[in-house]
C-alpha cells in the first residue's frame, strides 16, 4: 500500500451503516492524506475509499486490508482535463508540501531507486510525463478524452501505462534524454502507482515554472546540491530582474549557469506578453535563435528545457557542460557552438544566477589553461602573473565578459561581500576595468534563507565598450555617470520562502504580496521616483566603494535623526564618531580578542558578544580564563579598561551598535575581539554617561542598520560605526540635563551591586 497516504478510523458513533458512512466520508474529506476509512457496527466491517478523483466508495461486508494490498483506487470513471483542479486549490500546503510528502514515502518504501539523484532524476520524468499528459488534454478536440497520467486498477497495470507513456515522451523529445542511458521509469510498480495518484488530479501545465521550481526545491535537498552552491531561484526575483535587464527581441541572450531555466523562461515570456498575436510567432523564432542556457546538471537541463518545450520554444538551446572549464568542451559536443571562441562577443545579454560559495573554487590550473585574468590575484591583492584557486561566482564574471558584445548588459546575482570587504578588492579593481555598473537591486535575506544566509543582489552592469566613446545600447532608463539603486526591503518572501504579504497598521494581513522591490523597478521604467530607490553618482574606482551594497544608501534613519535633534535638542549640534574620534574627543578600540574553549578554565571573566544585553555587561561563569592568559590578551599587567566604558557589540550579532556600560569592578575582563569599546577623553562638553545615553537614542540606534553589512554569513560592521551620528550639546551643563536619568541609573545599579557583593562575600567567609 502506500505508508506515506493512510490513516484509518474505526468508527462506532453513528447508529446505522448509512450515517456512519457519510460521517466517516466527511472525516476523510477533512484528512487531506487520508484514502481509507473504516466502519464497523461491531458484526459487520464496511471500507470507505478516497478515490482518485477524489469521490468515495464504500465497500460493505468487507474485511481488512492486508500488508501489501493496493488502497490506492482509481475513480468509477476516467480522469479529464476538465477534472483537473488548480495547484493552488490543494488542500494543506501546497505542492511543496504535497512533494515532501512524496519524497518521503519514495525514500521509505522505494526498492528500486536508492540514490537521491536517481529519486530525483526519476521523479523529474514523472513529472514530465504529468506536465506533457495536462498539455495533451488541453489541446484535445474532445474534452472528454480521458488522460494518459492516471492510475489503473492495480499498481502493475499504472506501471505499465506509465512506461508505455515514457516510451512514447522519449520518443517525442530524444535531445532530453540525449545525455542519459534512461529507458524506462525506475521506481517500482506501487511507488509509480502512488505518485500518479497523488499528482494526477492537479493540473500542472497551468503552473509549470513554479511546478518545476517547487520540485527542484524539494527533491534537491541539502544533502544532495546545496553544497555545490545550487541555490533555487525564487520567481520574484526572476521576475524584477528580467524586468529591469529591459530584453526585446533585438538581443540574443545567455544563461551559463541556468539551472532549471527560470531566467530563460521568464525572459521568453515576458516578451510574448508584451507581444501582439501577430507578434506571437516572431517571437518563437527569436527565442530559436537568440535564447540559450547551459548547466552542468543533467537533470537541471532537463527540467529547464521541458519548462522551455511547455512554453513551445528554445529548449534544443538548453545544452549540457561545464561552462568555466575549457579543457571539458571536447566532453560536450553541442557546447561548443554555444561557448566556443566564435560565441565570444556574440551575446547581448548574459542574465544568471552563479553557483558561489568560499569552498567552490576553479583550480589555479584550470584558470591557467582558460586564461581567465580575474585569476591572477593574490590572496592579499591584485594584480599577480600567478594564478589562484577562485571562487566560481568570480570567475564567471569574466565569462560574461569574453561572450557579451561591446556594451553587453550583464546580469548577476552575486553575494554582497564581493562588494565591500577587504578580501575581494581585487575583485573591485577587476569590476572597474572591465564593466560600468548601471544598477543594484537589493536581494532582502529572507529570499535565499531556506538554502544559506550570503545576503546577495542583483547587479545590471554593462560591458565596457572596446572605444572610447562607441555608440552604446543601454537600458531606456540608464543614466550615464549614475547608478541606480533600490534598497527595498521586501521582495514578497518570508524567512520561511512562502509569499510575504502586506499588514495593515491595525495588524491585519492582506492579500496583496509586498514586493517593494518589483514596484520600484516597475516604478523606474516608467521614469518617476520611489521612497526606496534612487540614481546616485557612480564612483571613479569601485574598490573602496560601497556602491554594491544597496542598504548602505537608504538615509532615512540619517533624515530621520536630523530631525529629531532639529525638533528635540535645540542648540545641540551633530557629529559622527569618526569626528570625535579623530579629534581626540572619544577613543574607540577593539576588544581584546577571543581564546579556545579549551582554555576557559580560570578565574578572568570572557566577555562574548552575547553577554552584552539590556544595556549591562554580563559575566558568564562558564567562560573564564586564567590570568597569565588574560595578560597575553591584554598585551600587559592591566585590561586597559576603566569604569563607565561604553562597549557594543561589532560582528555576528544582532544588537550591533547597543550600548552596554562597564560598572566599577567589572574592569577585570577579556573582551571579545567582535566589540567596540568606547570612552571620553576629552569632557569638555560630555563624559561617559552622556555618551552612552546618546547611543541610546532610537534615532542613533536605527543608524546602525545602514552599515552592518552581511560578511558571508555573519553581521559585520567593519569600520563604518565612524559614521554613525550623535548629538553634541553646546555646554557640558546642557549634556548632563538631558543625560541625568541615564546617569542617576547606572550610578544606583553600581551602588546596589557593590553592596550586594559585599553582602555575598560576608555571608561565605
Amino acid at each position: 500500500g502506500s505508508e506515506m497516504c493512510i490513516r484509518d478510523r474505526v468508527e462506532t458513533k453513528a447508529p446505522n451503516h448509512k450515517e456512519g458512512i457519510s460521517e466517516l466520508s466527511t472525516y476523510l474529506g477533512l484528512e487531506p492524506n487520508a484514502v481509507l476509512g473504516i466502519w464497523s457496527d461491531g458484526n459487520s466491517i464496511s471500507l470507505v475509499y478516497k478515490q482518485a478523483d477524489m469521490h468515495y466508495k464504500s465497500v460493505r461486508q468487507a474485511t481488512l486490508p492486508a500488508p501489501g494490498d493496493n488502497v490506492l483506487i482509481p475513480g468509477d470513471k476516467a480522469l479529464t482535463y476538465v477534472d483537473l483542479r488548480e495547484h493552488d486549490d490543494i488542500s494543506g500546503a501546497g505542492l511543496n508540501r504535497l512533494f515532501s510528502d512524496l519524497l518521503n514515502h519514495i525514500v521509505a518504501n522505494d526498492s528500486k531507486s536508492t540514490r537521491a539523484d536517481d529519486r530525483l532524476d526519476n521523479m523529474c520524468n514523472m513529472l514530465l510525463l504529468k506536465m506533457d499528459s495536462d498539455t495533451n488534454g488541453k489541446m484535445a478536440q474532445d474534452p472528454q478524452e480521458p488522460l494518459d497520467f492516471q492510475v489503473c486498477s492495480t499498481p502493475a497495470e499504472t506501471a505499465k501505462r506509465i512506461n508505455m507513456s515514457f516510451e512514447r515522451y522519449m520518443a517525442k523529445y530524444p535531445f532530453l534524454f540525449e545525455d542519459t542511458s534512461t529507458k524506462t521509469i525506475k521506481f517500482d510498480d506501487e511507488t509509480i502507482h502512488a505518485v500518479v495518484y497523488w499528482l494526477q488530479g492537479i493540473n500542472l501545465k497551468s503552473a509549470a515554472p513554479e511546478t518545476l521550481s517547487s520540485a527542484f526545491q524539494v527533491f534537491r535537498s541539502a544533502n544532495v546540491k546545496q553544497g555545490e552552491g545550487q541555490y533555487f531561484t525564487p520567481q520574484r526575483i526572476i521576475e524584477s530582474a528580467v524586468k529591469l535587464m529591459e530584453i526585446d527581441y533585438h538581443d540574443k541572450v545567455i544563461d551559463p549557469a541556468c539551472g532549471t531555466g527560470g531566467f530563460l523562461f521568464e525572459t521568453y515570456n515576458t516578451l510574448l506578453k508584451r507581444a501582439s498575436d501577430e507578434q506571437r510567432d516572431e517571437i518563437r523564432t527569436w527565442a530559436h535563435r537568440n535564447l540559450y542556457g547551459v548547466d552542468l546538471d543533467s537533470i537541471n537541463v532537463k527540467l529547464a528545457r521541458a519548462l522551455m518545450i511547455g512554453a513551445k520554444d528554445g529548449s534544443t538551446n538548453i545544452v549540457l557542460g561545464d561552462s568555466l572549464r575549457e579543457q571539458k568542451w571536447q566532453d560536450f559536443p553541442m557546447l561548443s557552438p554555444v561557448l566556443g571562441s566564435e560565441a565570444d562577443g556574440s551575446y547581448d545579454v548574459v542574465l544568471t544566477n552563479p553557483p558561489f560559495g568560499e569552498k567552490l573554487k576553479i583550480r589555479a590550473t584550470d584558470a591557467k589553461q582558460a586564461k581567465y585574468s580575474i585569476c591572477q590575484h593574490t590572496s592579499g591583492g591584485y594584480p599577480s602573473d600567478n594564478y589562484s584557486d577562485t571562487e566560481l561566482g568570480l570567475v564567471f564574471m569574466e565569462r560574461a565578459y569574453r561572450l557579451l558584445t561591446s556594451g553587453g548588459r550583464l546580469g548577476i546575482v552575486l553575494p554582497e561581500t564581493y562588494f565591500f570587504s577587504k578580501t575581494y578588492r581585487w575583485f573591485r579593481k577587476w569590476v572597474g576595468q572591465h564593466f560600468d555598473v548601471l544598477a543594484v537591486m537589493n536581494i532582502p535575506m529572507e529570499a535565499f534563507q531556506g538554502f544559506c544566509r550570503a545576503k546577495t543582489n542583483f547587479y545590471v552592469m554593462r560591458k565596457k565598450p572596446a572605444k572610447e566613446g562607441a555608440p552604446l545600447k543601454q537600458p531606456s532608463w540608464a543614466r550615464t555617470g549614475e547608478t541606480w539603486i533600490t534598497y527595498a526591503p521586501t521582495i514578497g518572501i518570508n524567512k520561511d520562502g512562502k509569499p510575504l504579504y502586506h499588514v495593515t497598521k491595525e495588524g491585519t494581513r492582506t492579500k496583496e504580496i509586498d514586493d517593494t522591490v518589483l514596484s520600484d523597478v516597475t516604478t523606474l521604467l516608467e521614469g518617476s521616483d520611489s521612497p526606496t530607490a534612487r540614481f546616485i553618482p557612480t564612483p571613479k574606482s569601485l574598490i573602496d566603494s560601497y556602491i554594491g551594497v544597496p542598504q548602505y544608501y537608504d538615509w532615512a534613519s540619517i533624515k530621520e535623526f536630523e530631525r529629531y535633534v532639529q525638533t528635540h535638542l535645540k542648540g545641540f549640534l551633530t557629529r559622527t564618531l569618526g569626528d570625535l574620534e579623530d579629534t581626540g574627543i572619544i577613543s574607540i578600540r577593539n576588544g581584546h580578542g577571543s581564546p579556545s574553549a579549551d582554555l576557559r578554565n580560570g578565574d578572568v571573566p570572557y566577555v562574548k558578544v552575547s553577554d552584552l544585553r539590556a544595556g549591562m555587561v554580563n559575566f558568564n561563569p562558564t567562560n573564564m580564563v586564567s590570568l597569565s592568559l588574560a595578560k597575553r590578551f591584554w598585551h600587559g599587567e592591566a585590561s586597559g579598561l576603566s569604569p563607565w566604558s561604553i562597549v557594543t557589540p561589532s560582528r555576528a550579532s544582532k544588537n550591533i551598535g547597543e550600548p552596554s556600560m562597564l560598572l566599577p569592578g567589572q574592569e577585570r575582563a577579556v573582551f571579545t575581539k567582535e566589540t567596540l569599546i568606547m570612552n571620553v577623553m576629552s569632557e569638555t562638553l560630555f563624559d561617559n554617561f552622556y555618551l552612552g545615553w546618546a547611543l541610546d537614542l532610537d534615532a542613533v540606534r536605527k543608524q546602525w542598520s545602514r552599515v552592518v553589512f552581511m560578511q558571508t554569513n555573519r553581521e559585520d560592521l567593519g569600520n563604518r560605526y565612524r559614521e554613525i551620528r550623535i548629538p553634541v550639546p553646546d555646554t557640558r551643563e546642557h549634556g548632563e540635563l538631558v543625560s541625568s536619568h541615564y546617569r542617576k541609573y547606572y550610578r544606583s545599579i553600581a551602588q546596589l551591586r557593590s553592596e550586594f557583593l559585599e553582602a555575598r562575600k560576608a555571608q561565605n567567609k
